[in-house]
């Protein structure tokens, strides 16, 4: 074998073994935010859609996700689900705080997204992207594939 079919070889399975690493939602060994296990649920049709991730802080500080946008809904809110009068209420909040060293998970019963006025309705296998935007002008872009609830 020559010596540049050698290096093309190397090339390769140095590639094939840093593609099984994984997609962390962007995250390098510099950057102190990833987003993991991002879905959005498949809505009934004329209705919004929720979507839910996590999100990682491992930077000492505190951040807030202050907005989100994605190209098939007009607008995306970022909603609490409480406890009122002995029933659950939904509200919208301005931001959600991700601790210094630790994680926030948006999920189904919990602060989540909603994704209104949609300009497509999600379907089953798809994936959607959608753009965090953080209080420190950090943005992260994340795929959801869209599964049924």
């Amino acid at each position: 074998m020559t010596l540049s079919r050698r290096v093309l070889l190397a090339a390769l399975l140095s590639l094939a073994v840093c593609g099984c690493a994984g997609d962390d939602g962007g995250a390098s060994a510099g950057e102190p935010l990833s987003v993991r296990d991002a879905w959005i649920r498949e809505p009934p049709p004329c209705s919004p859609a929720a979507a839910y991730l996590t999100i990682v802080n491992r930077g000492a500080s505190p951040i807030e996700l202050v907005a989100v946008e994605t190209a098939i809904a007009e607008r995306t809110e970022i909603h609490v689900m409480e406890q009122n009068n002995g029933g659950m209420t939904m509200r919208r909040t301005e931001s959600v705080s991700i601790p210094g060293h630790g994680e926030v998970s948006l999920r189904s019963g919990g602060t989540h997204l909603m994704l209104l006025n949609l300009r497509r309705q999600p379907l089953d296998g798809e994936v959607v992207d959608l753009v965090l935007r953080f209080g420190d002008g950090t943005e992260k872009r994340v795929e959801a594939p869209v599964r049924k609830g």
